[in-house]
């Protein structure tokens, strides 16, 4: 009999509860019953942010050419102290199919758990009590909402870009209910995206706005809103190399929310500062007050996060985002408040590194923001206005984001960035998208940039120069240099072999040439 394709998690529907609070609190187990029988009920389903909001790939930041792998560095914190060298890590970021199949990877159940919560949802918003008709609608469109993301972070992962010549590729196996006797055959990537889309069409009904909740510094972020479906629709296009329609839905996101971060005004280090012993010297290591927090641990910082529309966060497994020479290239370390905040450059000692290397912090060691956000709206529109010919309306909009993130000391002509033609505003543009999103975003831009209609904006081949390695063993005696080419089939990560045993082998692997 074959296995569904999430058959390996414990099921939604196995949880008891007595009230709200208690359902959410309660850990599923298949010894307990539940029988969703009330709105509240699906209310409690959507308000479990928990379930929701982290996206485990570790494909997106190990993969890409933000995430520093050096034989240099390397050489100074090995493997144990740095997870971002061990085998597993490095099989991600030196494009190694066969290694990453091998490996447990919580990315797929993860977000086929999202979808079941939808499908779930879904079914019962027509059954239960308590409910107007106005309502059941607002729920599915939120469930669908919920299920789009899924579905395309997938993709993005697992799946070759979208774009003329890739729709007979792979898609993802489509699941549109809880029934164990539900095909898990692999979709074409058209359906897969025609998919996402009519899911999309009905989540941008939502007219929730975007606000504080009252009393508190909280934003309502955990649930889907206006901005967030608008910016969600924003990235869908662009990521589709559709300008236009980006362009509509990042001004009807922005419309819907507009506030930035001040960096000048509202970012600040940790009131009290990390001391490490070093070597019988005390030193400092100074985080931004977004580090608050610990593993495992959602601080009110991330939901006071006014830029944040929609709260999704990319997680990195290895606990620290090493920035290449690249990236850290492409700053102006005088100015740039992104760079004060976010790159501590001792950060190696938190992990018993006592040289002083750097790491990228966001939301404590392992969270970035990815759910749709103003600045990556501005971004995406400046963009837009950039490729379909308003090159000064392009500046003016990416120097809104300039304004909130370079010292305010600074001359003008630092702070903003003028163009001399379309190319040029482009190029500056994805440079600044780049400070921006460093790490969430790079792979899926480098993704899109190699396989759109324009030559002056690839990114090319990839490549890193590492010792030779297998998944038990790295070998110091021999460096090699590891290419992805631009094309190449291992744009799609594989999916893990643990898939193929639970749906008896009906799900099949990425075709890699």
């Amino acid at each position: 009999m074959k296995k569904l394709v999430y058959l390996s998690i414990i099921l939604l529907t196995s949880v008891a509860f007595t009230s709200c609070d208690d359902f959410l609190d309660e850990k599923p187990s298949k010894s307990t019953s539940l029988t969703i029988e009330t709105g509240e009920h699906l209310y409690a389903l959507l308000n479990s942010y928990t379930v929701y909001y982290l996206e485990k790939s570790p494909w997106l930041i190990n993969a890409s050419d933000d995430q520093r792998c050096s034989t240099d560095w390397y050489d100074i914190a090995g493997s144990s102290n740095c997870p971002g060298y061990m085998p597993s890590s490095l099989s991600y970021a030196l494009w190694d199919p066969n290694l990453i199949a091998s490996q447990a990877d919580e990315n797929w159940k993860n977000e086929y758990l999202k979808i079941f919560y939808a499908n779930t949802i879904l079914e019962k918003a027509d059954e239960v009590s308590g409910l107007s008709s106005q309502e059941r609608e607002a729920i599915k469109q939120e469930a669908r909402f919920i299920r789009a993301v899924s579905y395309w972070y997938l993709a993005q992962v697992y799946c070759l870009p979208m774009v003329p010549g890739n729709e007979g590729r792979q898609g993802l196996v489509l699941k549109t209910s809880t029934d164990f006797g539900e095909s898990v055959s692999r979709s074409s990537l058209k359906a897969t995206y025609d998919f996402i889309e009519a899911d999309l069409q009905e989540a941008l009904k939502i007219e929730t706005p975007f606000k504080k909740i009252g009393g508190t510094n909280r934003w309502n972020s955990v649930r889907a809103n206006k901005a967030a479906v608008n910016g969600f629709a924003a990235r869908f296009y662009l990521y589709q190399n559709d300008y236009a329609k980006a362009l509509t839905y990042a001004d009807a996101a922005l419309a819907a929310h507009n506030q930035l971060v001040d960096y000048n005004t509202e970012m600040r280090y940790m009131d009290t500062p990390t001391t490490i012993n070093v070597n019988g010297v005390d030193e400092t290591v100074l985080f931004p007050y977004t580090y608050e927090g610990g593993a495992n641990n959602v601080n009110e910082r991330m939901f006071e996060w006014k830029e944040l529309t929609y709260f999704r966060m990319q997680y990195d497994n290895n606990w620290w985002m090493m920035p290449s020479d690249e990236l850290l290239a492409l700053y102006d370390k005088t100015y740039d408040l992104r760079f004060k905040y976010h790159f501590v450059s001792n950060f190696s000692y938190i992990t018993s590194v006592f040289t002083p290397l750097m790491g990228y912090v966001y939301f404590w060691k392992d969270r970035i923001p990815s759910g749709p956000t103003t600045s990556e709206m501005l971004l995406t529109k400046a963009e837009c206005e950039a490729r379909l010919g308003r090159v000064s309306e392009a500046m003016n909009t990416v120097n809104k984001l300039r304004v909130a993130r370079i010292d305010n000391t600074a001359p003008s002509s630092v702070i903003l960035l003028t163009a001399s033609n379309q190319e040029d505003a482009v190029k500056k543009i994805l440079e600044e998208r780049r400070r921006e999103l460093p790490f969430v975003r790079r792979f899926q831009d480098i993704r899109r940039l190699n396989t759109n209609s324009e030559s002056y904006d690839d990114p090319g081949a990839l490549s890193k120069t590492f010792y030779s390695f297998t998944q038990t063993n790295i070998d110091k005696s021999a460096k090699k240099t590891y290419t992805l080419e631009k094309g190449s089939d291992k744009y799609a990560c594989p999916l893990p072999e643990t898939e193929f045993i639970v749906s008896d082998y009906v799900i099949d692997q990425n075709i890699y040439q």
